[in-house]
């Protein structure tokens, strides 16, 4: 894969599912939110990932994004492996558009969480905007999501690592209506032959809900 298109993907994180938080097709972006970034055109991105938790799950996930046209992207996620507390199994679909205003600024309007409203929880449409500061990139927007209204904002970096791109990110999100947040530090990593590995430690501000682990694969395709 051509290295400029690698280090976009590895700029492009995905948004993860949790379970302190409503379920989402994942779109393009850190830990646990969106950003303005979208797949390039003519790529696939195959996705499996794992929440891990105290007292539940783990819950494992399936899924794909890609790049239809320019600055769009569309992706499709779904629970497998029915957990013991006997969870049906979803899917959820997403969708975001891309704006980009300058070289180091872009805008995005999006809607994930596309599917079953009682398996899936709601649709979160959305709009963020990502400006890269030089020093690092930051991330702000929200959600009108029905019943849980609220913004989110985070942080990313990338570095090099054994002469491979390792992004290191961090992110905060309103959730339950704003009344909670969860938290999160994480990082990607490209291993090479178009494979990057995520994972991410989610911290919920709710004292009854316990952190989540979320480790994710990613293998790229392009057309």
């Amino acid at each position: 894969m051509h290295s400029l298109l690698r280090k976009i993907l590895v700029l492009c994180p995905v948004l993860g599912l949790l379970h302190v938080a409503p379920a989402f097709g994942t779109a393009t972006g850190l830990n646990n939110i969106p950003t303005a970034d979208v797949v390039p055109e003519d790529v696939l991105v195959l996705q499996y990932y794992g929440n891990f938790a105290n007292g539940s799950g783990p819950d494992h996930f399936l899924g794909l994004k890609c790049g239809p046209f320019k600055n769009v992207e569309i992706g499709l996620d779904g629970r497998v492996f029915p957990t013991e507390d006997d969870r049906d199994e979803f899917a959820a679909a997403q969708g975001k558009v891309r704006f980009e205003l300058s070289k180091n600024l872009a805008v995005a309007a999006g809607i994930a969480n596309l599917g079953d409203h009682d398996r899936a929880g709601r649709e979160f449409p959305y709009a963020v905007l990502s400006y890269d500061l030089g020093l690092f990139r930051a991330h702000f927007g929200g959600t009108v999501q029905k019943d849980n209204e609220g913004f989110f904002g985070g942080i990313d970096k990338t570095v090099k690592l054994f002469e491979r791109d390792l992004t290191l990110r961090s992110d905060l999100i309103q959730v339950n209506d704003g009344d909670d947040t969860v938290a999160s530090v994480g990082f990607i990593y490209d291993l090479g032959r178009d494979l990057l590995v995520e994972s991410w430690v989610s911290f919920p501000s709710a004292s009854e809900q316990a952190d989540v682990l979320t480790l994710k694969l990613d293998f790229v395709i392009r057309f």
